[in-house]
């Protein structure tokens, strides 16, 4: 097994400011008020390009920067104290042999083995299969981070992670295949957590994905007028209590559904809706099993959508918004190129969504520059 020892030491955060920064003001908003973002942590240049969200049964907050931005600070992961509402650095993140790097992005703690696992997403740094799927070995005793292991390797861009049943699944954006028509393909894979517990498991090269025992579903991306070419595919996942997957392309808003049969195996994947006027860029989602809908991140259109499930036969009924703002630098905890979304319970029992702003701007994006604020948003679910 693949591993690396981690020092606990960092430099200390920024104070996680409360309310009041001064941001842009009169910044045009739609949306519901009581669905207006909030400013739930603000954080220094140790994370400056926040990223992925999860939480463990205790309600500790799991927060990923793969710190592209900047060269002095590497990517890490914060954890967020329930009790306390302290933030501290769980981990940095395990350094790619090929790249030198460690690029933490979508990352999910898995109840199953109590462990957390994270996408190390190295296709900024090298092309070359470099992104991995790792796992961090939480000590049981003291909840603290003991070592990093390499769980998948031969990934392209390794972006977000689930578990359901004993199965690990994540996606794959960019598979780099050479299509004349310019189509973009991406995908979600399946590993169980019993073939990657001794040993990291490998997949196939993308030439033969459709060979690759562990890949599931097929997205495919055209890229929109405006975006820069970005043809990019699979990025965000949920999977939903009966064990359906949801997932979206950041390169066009594609959202799409892969069904469990009754024999445990998927169907197709199968494309819900299409409108990039409404939804041209999806990032991370999350599953809302209380109201039984996905939750969205618009990094386009600073925006979050929702889509309800009993509702699906009729794609237009089933598309919703709970919120979207202009171009804003998030100091106030508007959104600022939401990336990764989290349904989570505070103190008091009450449900939020906490969401991450990623503020690393692309072709065609609403959000025009990277601001001095780093920052997570959070809204009232009810």
């Amino acid at each position: 097994m693949k591993s690396l020892k981690i020092g606990m030491t960092g430099a200390a955060l920024c104070a996680v400011l409360a309310g009041c920064c001064c941001g842009k003001s009169a910044t045009a908003t739609k949306g519901d008020e009581k669905y207006r973002p909030r400013l739930f942590a603000s954080f220094g240049e140790e994370v400056n390009e926040p990223d992925g969200l999860t939480q463990d049964e205790k309600g500790n907050i799991y927060h990923s920067a793969p710190n592209h931005l900047s060269k002095e600070f590497p990517g890490q992961i914060m954890k967020r104290d329930f009790e306390t509402g302290k933030w501290e650095i769980f981990c940095v993140a395990a350094k790619s042999p090929k790249t030198g790097k460690g690029r933490p992005m979508g990352l999910e703690y898995c109840r199953e083995d109590g462990n957390l696992y994270y996408c190390d997403n190295q296709y900024f740094d090298s092309k070359d299969y470099a992104s991995r799927i790792m796992r961090v070995v939480i000590d049981r005793q003291t909840g603290k981070a003991v070592r990093i292991e390499t769980a998948v390797e031969n990934l392209k861009l390794a972006n977000a992670i689930r578990f359901y049943k004993g199965d690990m699944f994540f996606t794959d954006t960019y598979f780099d295949l050479d299509r004349k028509d310019g189509v973009g393909v991406g995908g979600v894979y399946r590993v169980p957590l019993a073939a990657c517990r001794d040993k990291a498991v490998s997949l196939l090269p993308k030439p033969q994905f459709e060979k690759d025992p562990y890949f599931v579903a097929k997205t495919e991306t055209v890229a929109l007028e405006g975006r820069g070419g970005d043809n990019s595919g699979a990025d965000g996942l949920a999977i939903t209590k009966e064990g359906h997957l949801y997932f979206g392309t950041f390169g066009s808003g594609r959202f799409y559904t892969a069904k469990r049969t009754a024999d445990g195996k998927y169907a197709p994947a199968k494309l819900l809706f299409e409108d990039p006027k409404v939804f041209p860029c999806c990032d991370g989602i999350c599953y809302d099993e209380v109201c039984n809908r996905i939750i969205m991140s618009d990094s386009a259109l600073n925006a979050l959508h929702t889509w309800d499930i009993a509702k699906e036969a009729d794609p237009k009924a089933a598309f919703g918004e709970l919120w979207q703002n202009d171009d804003d630098d998030g100091a106030t905890g508007l959104l600022d190129q939401p990336c990764e979304p989290l349904i989570w319970k505070d103190r008091d029992g009450k449900r939020k969504c906490v969401v991450a702003n990623f503020d690393m701007p692309f072709p065609g994006l609403i959000n025009k520059a990277t601001d001095k604020y780093h920052t997570l948003s959070v809204l009232d679910l009810e």
